[in-house]
């Protein structure tokens, strides 16, 4: 890989080179040069990545890691100079430049909780103030979360940073993927956003990975990939949310569940000093949980039972052994190595910019068979040939190498066979290695070969065309590719060729292939129609094709470990498949601006798409907010003067968006089946899905209503949004009747949900002082869903399938949150004791809700304080709560296993006879509602200490400026579970299951960076 890569670099490197010497400034005699200073007013510490511009001519610089910046070419005279970046207010100044002279400037910001003029992109008609849209846009600034803590992936940047978006983790496994979702679950089928990458479409699902669940190509397991995950933090400067329907109309008939806009780093035009940024990470992933002892109580009946108990022959009945084989086998855990470099490079000219960027990623995980290896190069453009037009070209290329280790149910699994493990009893086929093992020891666990390498190709333009002051448009066009390369393999004679049927040895393929295209346009026309009254009238258009192509080909029997090829296997099959869909939509939008201070906005949406059914030709969607800046109004202007706030604006909106079916599903489909006709193998066409002519989009409809404030000159920011959103026309299956010769159960739009809650966002500066700042972060969001309606009366709840256990305690049922926990409860005596009859525990009738499977409220608290300008420390804590996780892995110790602590306490269980002492006992082993437990937690999700080496101290490296960061990623977790880690989920890849159910805990990160800017 390492060479791999240093010849992916070199093309990237030569690049480099031209642009370092095509920005070399050539200075004429009649210019000068403007050398300045960005910091930060209260702590004097620099603001690396402030854009400093100079607006009448269109000259731009970016400040480095120092703060420091040089415009060079300037024109002789007298310039205004405007320096701005995310979080503090813009300042300008005046500058004049003499020929031949260097000017200096330092430009003092100040830090603002809130910011009503910032630019957002996403959800609107091209880039806009924040003052003039209704909805509620969350911002994360990548760029400095990425500066104060080391940060891994795309989803580690969202993570506790934006309200109302839940990350639901299936694994700590590393290379595996989180589930995201907005503002709860709103649809039966599908509850992802959608995902743009400067404003081109990026794939966000699976990267194709074969499931590592043991049983060769079968697919069931917590550890799921997404191709999200090879992103590289450092390129994004960034990221966008809006949160449904009242965001997201003009993305139409596939974004009603929310969108998320992913804005790279890119370069200012204008002569200036090039900048480059070195980073260099090292450190290591370790298990950061406690781990469950397993325990063996020697009874009498043990002690008579050698052949299956030798290690409790010779000991007193009553004695308790205990073991631990994944803490204490040293074959089974390791310190998995992490190692990161990075380097980019940012310049421009006088109509140019670039940057370009190059990453590689080397973790482990901690299991000595899983890591992701990930190798990035990014190069970004700009390029204005006249005033009036100028183009943005971004590329990605990345490739990766993962492999997942065999895990959650698999018998062969590690956790699981850990787990179940009972001290004392004779091992898995006598095998001593295996000793303390309930299946497999973790030599046969860690050969199991899984492993995807992926290749992702992202290209976009964007071309803004300004023919006159008054007439705005912007064109862009992309292509998101991603393919990947599956394989597992299981040699002859291993433990996994065993487990999974096939002890002859199997191989298998799977190469996805997907592509998108993204087709975008938007034009403006903006007047003044009198002085206080402006207009904005917007429209465009959106198209996008997706197009997926899958092969697949496996093999059995290969012979020998060393044949491996699936053409040599004795039994080979194939299959391949393909899925296109095309969506077009068209929006047209008016706005009026009363005096930049009151906004009102109509807007509507008209879309197709393939995948809708032959009787729908269009689908409308349609759109209205406000936005009124009261603390300018001067009527009021007194009131909040002595209130102490700067800014205060009032903001609604409702709106409507889509969620599009699954390609095909509308359409009525056969397909061939092979059939012996005498002694001859033919074919035969038969029906397969009945379809639906007149299925359409979900339809969600969403209100918001809320308020920004600033108080305390900005020093103390608040965001407070209500939501109310409904989904209409949900996708429910439904079986046709016999009589059309069809076994089939079409979608029809039948179902009804609906979701509501607060979102809060406080930002405050407690303390700004030259030795001492402390900033503070707090969000918090709620969320109550429920479905209210099936659309059929027949239908009185859905069984969630897909577990191992039995089917039914997750259920969809009207009335109650999607797939809320259903089970029966013991029913108990006045003493609180369990009802019995006989030896079997007395339940209730039928199942009752207990609570909802996804948290239904979430805190984060952030805090950032600054010592002496140069020292930095950061955490991130992060609570979720009103959820109830099922502990299937304790339910099966306590139950089948008899291996659980509470089946070795006295106080529950006669030690030498076995005999149940505590009534409870009976609940444990037979009732699994016993385990459905509070999942509520807090987790200390970063800490991070940046200290910025003195100027001199940098100048010995041949820097501007240098930093080093050591940082901790979860490194604490505080709950009343009594499972490991009430987050996790053993069903990734089964939609609303979710249970503990031996999934891998949380792992903690520990790591150094060094940083340098040049």
């Amino acid at each position: 890989m390492g060479e791999y890569f240093r010849r992916l670099l070199r093309p990237a490197i030569a690049a480099l080179a031209c642009l370092a010497l095509s920005a070399a400034p050539a200075v004429a005699q009649d210019t000068g040069s403007i050398r300045g200073r960005v910091v930060e007013a209260a702590t004097g510490r620099p603001l690396g990545g402030a854009q400093v511009s100079v607006p009448a001519i269109q000259r731009g610089s970016v400040a480095n890691a120092a703060g420091e910046f040089l415009l060079v070419g300037m024109p002789a005279g007298t310039h205004r100079l405007r320096a701005e970046m995310i979080g503090y207010g813009a300042v300008e100044q005046e500058v004049t430049v003499g020929a031949g002279q260097v000017a200096s400037v330092e430009f003092r910001l100040e830090l603002t909780a809130i910011s009503i003029d910032e630019i957002v992109v996403t959800g609107t008609a091209g880039a806009v103030s924040k003052r003039t849209i209704g909805n509620s846009i969350a911002r994360v600034d990548a760029a400095d979360v990425t500066a104060k803590t080391a940060i891994s992936t795309l989803t580690e940047l969202l993570q506790a940073r934006t309200p109302g978006l839940t990350l639901l983790p299936n694994s700590g496994v590393t290379g595996t993927a989180s589930e995201i979702r907005i503002r709860g679950a709103s649809s039966l089928i599908n509850n992802a956003p959608v995902v743009y990458i400067d404003g081109v479409r990026y794939h966000d699902g699976s990267l194709g990975t074969f499931t590592p669940s043991g049983a060769g190509a079968t697919s069931y397991t917590g550890q799921t990939t997404s191709a999200l995950s090879g992103l590289n933090p450092s390129d994004i400067e960034s990221i966008e949310v809006i949160k449904g329907p009242a965001a997201a109309t003009l993305y139409g008939a596939e974004a009603a569940a929310g969108v998320i806009q992913i804005i790279t780093k890119k370069g200012r035009s204008g002569q200036q000093a090039l900048q480059w940024t070195a980073r260099v990470e090292y450190g290591h992933n370790d298990w950061a949980l406690d781990i469950p002892d397993n325990y063996t109580v020697c009874t009498t009946a043990k002690l008579a039972d050698p052949a299956t108990w030798p290690g409790c022959q010779g000991k007193p009945a009553g004695t308790v052994l205990r073991g631990n084989p994944l803490r204490d086998d040293p074959d089974a855990l390791r310190t998995g190595l992490v190692r990161k470099q990075s380097l980019s490079l940012r310049g421009g000219g006088d109509r140019y910019s670039f940057y370009v960027a190059g990453e590689n990623v080397d973790e482990e995980g901690v299991f000595h068979n899983n890591y992701d290896e990930r190798r990035s190069v990014r190069a970004n453009f700009t390029f204005q040939p006249t005033d009036v037009l100028d183009f943005a070209i971004t590329s990605n290329y990345i490739r990766g190498m993962l492999r997942l280790p065999v895990g959650d149910e698999a018998a062969q699994g590690m956790l699981l066979s850990a787990f179940r493990g009972r001290p004392g009893r004779i091992p898995p086929g006598n095998n001593p290695r295996s000793d303390g093992w309930a299946t497999t020891n973790p030599l046969q666990a860690n050969a199991y070969d899984n492993t995807t390498k992926s290749d992702r190709l992202t290209l976009g333009a964007t071309a803004n065309f300004n023919p006159l002051p008054w007439f705005r448009n912007r064109l862009t066009v992309g292509l998101d590719y991603t393919s990947s390369l599956a394989q597992i393999l299981s040699l002859p004679g291993s433990a996994d060729a065993d487990y999974a049927g096939t002890p002859e040895g199997f191989v298998a393929q799977r190469v996805p292939r997907n592509y998108i295209y993204t087709v975008d346009y938007v034009g403006n026309v903006v007047k003044n129609l009198t002085p206080d009254l402006g207009a904005t009238t917007s429209f465009g258009m959106q198209y996008n094709y997706k197009h997926l192509e899958t092969l697949y080909a496996s093999g059995r029997g290969l012979g020998a470990p060393t044949v491996t090829q699936i053409d040599r296997a004795q039994i080979t099959s194939g299959a391949n498949s393909y899925s296109d869909s095309k969506a077009l939509g068209f929006f047209a939008q008016e706005q009026l601006a009363w005096k930049n201070r009151l906004f009102v906005t109509g807007a509507l949406r008209m879309d197709n798409s393939s995948v809708f059914g032959d009787e729908i030709r269009r689908i409308l969607y349609p759109k209205a907010s406000v936005s009124y800046v009261l603390s300018e109004e001067p009527a009021l202007s007194g009131f909040f003067d002595q209130a102490r706030i700067g800014n205060f604006r009032l903001r609604g909106a409702w709106g409507q968006a889509g969620q599009a079916p699954p390609p095909y599903v509308a359409s009525q489909t056969y397909t061939v089946s092979q059939v012996v006709l005498g002694p001859n193998v033919g074919s035969e066409l038969r029906t397969l899905a009945y379809g639906n002519a007149n299925l359409k989009p979900e339809r969600g409809s969403e209100i918001e209503l809320g308020f920004d404030l600033g108080a305390f000159n900005d020093r103390v920011g608040v965001e407070f949004t209500y939501y109310n959103k409904r989904m209409n026309d949900v996708l429910v299956t439904q079986a046709v009747p016999a009589s059309t010769g069809w076994v089939s159960s079409p979608y029809v739009n039948l179902g009804e949900t609906k979701n509501s809650g607060v979102e809060l966002v406080v930002d405050a500066s407690l303390i700004q002082t030259p030795k001492l700042a402390w900033d503070i972060g707090l969000s918090l969001s709620t969320n109550s869903n429920e479905l209210v309606s099936f659309g059929d009366t027949t239908l009185k709840s859905i069984a969630i399938s897909g577990a191992s256990y039995t089917p039914g305690y997750q259920q969809h049922r009207p009335g109650y949150p999607l797939a809320g926990w259903w089970l029966q409860v013991p029913q108990r005596n006045a003493d609180g004791t369990p009802v019995m009859n006989g030896a079997t525990v007395v339940l209730t009738d039928t199942a009752v809700y207990l609570g909802s499977a996804v948290p239904t409220r979430e805190i984060s608290l952030s805090s950032t304080f600054t010592l002496f300008r140069d020292l930095q420390i950061f955490a991130l804590f992060d609570y979720k709560g009103g959820h109830k996780v099922f502990n299937y892995k304790e339910y099966n110790r306590c139950r089948f296993q008899d291996n659980c602590e509470r089946m070795a306490d006295p106080r529950n269980i006669d030690l030498e006879t076995g005999a149940v002492v505590n009534p409870e006992v009976n609940v444990w082993r037979q009732v699994p509602s016993a385990y459905l437990e509070d999942g509520s937690f807090i987790k200390l999700r970063d800490l991070s200490v940046t200290y910025s080496l003195p100027t001199e101290w940098a100048a010995r490296l041949r820097a501007n400026a240098a930093s080093v960061t050591l940082a901790g990623h979860n490194l604490a977790l505080w709950s009343d579970y009594s499972g490991i880690d009430p987050e996790v989920n053993g069903y990734g890849n089964r939609s609303f299951v979710r249970a503990d159910v031996y999934a891998v805990p949380m792992i903690r990160r520990m790591t150094m960076s060094v940083n340098l800017s040049f």
